[in-house]
Formats: structure tokens, sequence, C-alpha cells
């Protein structure tokens, strides 16, 4: 399943206000394979770190999430965003 900008841009912020702190403690990025970018590029810990991924419609409604992300809100870009259409969304937690 797919989803349009306006759904993720909601779910992303719905982790944002459920996980809490600032959009600027996150990192978002666009891949082909996000579970490879944020696991094995970024070193996500999959059970103590905080972290959602949602495919998107095409790489473009991808970007236009990316973009209100790290432009409206201020998000971190994560080193490994690349151009895909899937988007990811992590906070790292304490000591991790």
């Amino acid at each position: 399943m797919v989803f349009s900008p306006q759904q993720i841009k909601f779910e992303l912020l719905s982790y944002i206000k459920e996980f809490g702190g600032r959009p600027e403690e996150w990192c978002v990025g666009c891949a082909v394979d996000a579970q490879t970018a944020m696991f094995e590029r970024e070193g996500v810990d999959r059970e103590r770190d905080i972290w959602v991924w949602k495919p998107a419609l095409s790489p473009n409604a991808a970007h236009i999430v990316f973009r209100y992300l790290t432009e409206q809100l201020h998000v971190p870009v994560a080193e490994s965003a690349t151009r895909g259409a899937s988007i990811f969304l992590f906070k790292r937690m304490p000591g991790c």
C-alpha cells in the first residue's frame, strides 16, 4: 500500500507529537529502500530508537513530504537521504 503526501505528513507529525521532542531532534530522508537506509546506513536501533517509514505514491510525492519536514519544521536531513519513493523518520533515544 502506498500513501499520499497528506497521509504521510499526518502520520509523521503524529509520531513527532506522540513520541515527543522537538522536530530538530528527529532525522528524515527519502530512499528507494527505507529500511536499508535507516537500519544499515544510519545505524538506527530497531528496538531502542523510534522510527517509521512509509511508501509514497512516487519519488516526487515523497519529496513533497521531505521538503515540508525539512523546510517548514527544520527536521535535519539523514546522512543516507537519497531520492526514492519511501520516506523515513527516526529519533535516536538517549544512550544509543
